[in-house]
């Protein structure tokens, strides 16, 4: 709110709203300490009002002073002609005035419809709840005129006290303008790189904090993650002592934090490797070191085969295949079906033409994401000694794209092509030349190998599309091209 005396030369402008009033409650008028002075004095020319309403003479009904009474002119001519009526009923002498002569009256008093004391409707601003809770609207002549005389002297009081207050919220609305509004400076924080502004410490901290929590995971994550470990760890035997986990320099059995499991996990793994190292030393006698192999499967999902390949330095004929036949391979494709088949992997080494295994018999589904897997082995004749080598490899299969043949007309695209002898879904798929996403599709689940043929209708003529088909192989997509045609 704009001060009204902002302009005005010599005065300060601070608002009433910024000085609260720091007296004490005040219920009658519902003021609370901590209220502002606009609220105060709001509040009070509110009550003022209700007295104006209140001592207004137009709101009652003084047709009973028309004859042989002054009307009163305000208030307290009111109050006065009142008096003097309730003087008159109690046989009081004297209390005329000259406008209302009022000769000694009769020791009993005689007014005009026999009422000493009436009962007459009061003013609603004068309604209150008896003890019965029931609501007051009329009263004796004498109490209505006790009850005004009451309720005027309280309303005096409490005039005299909002406009004390009113006085001493004055001052001190004088005092605080001419008080200069208080500053602060937000000191610098001593950082390795030196006094830094507070406002910029906090900001850097917030955005490395940031940083740190996507590096390393939320602390929720990371006291799962912790939990994930082995309790029981410790009570294993090491690799390289031979004795507990638990008595390995630095291994801790209580892990309540990220730091602890990093470096129980680092201990492991010192264990390990020096375990293996003994093992490798006490056990793979240095003449395997001259063994190199290694295997690379390729598969062929429209014939339904997988191609061993075996490449390395060709062995030294003093080896022999520990199993005569050859290496066992085992076939997984992740659905819980297996195969086997039993290879001569010295014999096939670099072989250009692989050795061919059909999945056409088994249980594997040709869908599927294959896992093979073989533990070759190999004999010395000269010295008896035996070399092992873990040979294996993961076929993810992704689909090849079928030969798609488009026939456009006016208004429609017509499509074929020829299936997979396997699983597969195929979604084909109708764009616009401009539109990156479909306007319409289509999709078929096929098993066999089958002719697919439907068309796209309701096209516009002479108007250019792109038609493309999506392979879905137990939920991996190939994307194959799209190609352009132009209805007629």
């Amino acid at each position: 709110m704009k001060p009204l005396n902002i302009d005005k030369t010599g005065c300060s402008n601070t608002s009433s709203n910024c000085v609260v009033w720091q007296g004490p409650d005040i219920e009658c008028i519902n003021l609370c300490k901590g209220d502002s002075i606009t609220e105060v004095v709001y509040k009070m020319a509110l009550e003022l009002c209700k007295l104006m309403d209140t001592f207004d003479l137009k709101n009652y009904d003084l047709k009973c002073f028309s004859t042989g009474v002054c009307q009163p002119q305000d208030f307290k001519d009111f109050i006065n002609i009142l008096i003097n009526k309730v003087c008159l009923i109690q046989t009081c002498t004297n209390c005329g005035d000259a406008c209302n002569p009022c000769p000694t009256p009769p020791s009993t008093p005689v007014i005009p419809g026999g009422d000493p004391n009436p009962i007459i409707p009061i003013d609603e601003a004068f309604y209150f709840y008896n003890d019965l809770g029931d609501q007051v609207t009329v009263l004796a002549l004498t109490d209505y005129t006790t009850l005004i005389g009451h309720t005027v002297g309280n309303q005096i009081a409490d005039i005299q006290a909002l406009q004390a207050s009113v006085v001493s919220l004055d001052a001190r609305v004088t005092t605080l303008e001419s008080t200069p509004a208080p500053t602060f400076t937000l000191p610098d924080v001593i950082l390795p790189t030196g006094p830094t502004p507070l406002v910029t410490a906090v900001q850097t901290t917030a955005a490395e904090l940031a940083q740190l929590t996507t590096a390393t995971g939320t602390p929720d994550a990371i006291y799962t993650n912790i939990g994930k470990g082995n309790p029981a760890v410790g009570s294993s035997r090491s690799f390289s002592t031979g004795g507990l986990v638990s008595s390995l320099p630095g291994f801790s059995t209580s892990v309540t934090n990220q730091a602890l499991a990093v470096g129980n996990m680092l201990v492991q793994l010192n264990d390990m490797a020096i375990g293996l190292r003994n093992l490798i030393d006490a056990y793979i006698p240095s003449i395997c070191n001259a063994i190199d192999i290694s295997m690379n499967v390729i598969y062929s999902n429209s014939a339904l085969t997988l191609t061993f390949y075996f490449t390395g330095s060709p062995f030294s004929p003093d080896f022999v295949n520990t199993i005569p036949p050859g290496t066992p391979f085992t076939i997984s494709d992740g659905f819980g079906n297996t195969a086997t088949t039993t290879i001569d992997t010295i014999a096939n080494q670099n072989n250009p033409s692989g050795t061919v295994f059909s999945i056409a018999s088994t249980l594997l589904n040709p869908s599927a994401t294959f896992t093979i897997t073989g533990n070759a082995g190999y004999t010395s004749l000269s010295t008896g000694s035996q070399c092992q080598r873990l040979l294996n490899d993961t076929i993810t299969n992704i689909a090849v794209c079928p030969a798609l043949s488009l026939t456009p007309t006016a208004t429609t695209i017509a499509f074929s092509f020829i299936t997979d002898p396997a699983t597969r879904t195929y979604t084909i798929n109708l764009y616009t030349l401009a539109s990156p996403i479909p306007i319409s599709s289509q999709t078929v689940v096929s098993t066999v190998v089958q002719t697919i043929a439907a068309s796209f209708i309701g096209l516009t003529s002479l108007t250019g599309y792109r038609v493309n088909i999506d392979v879905d192989i137990s939920g991996i997509v190939t994307q194959c091209p799209l190609t352009t045609v132009t209805t007629l």
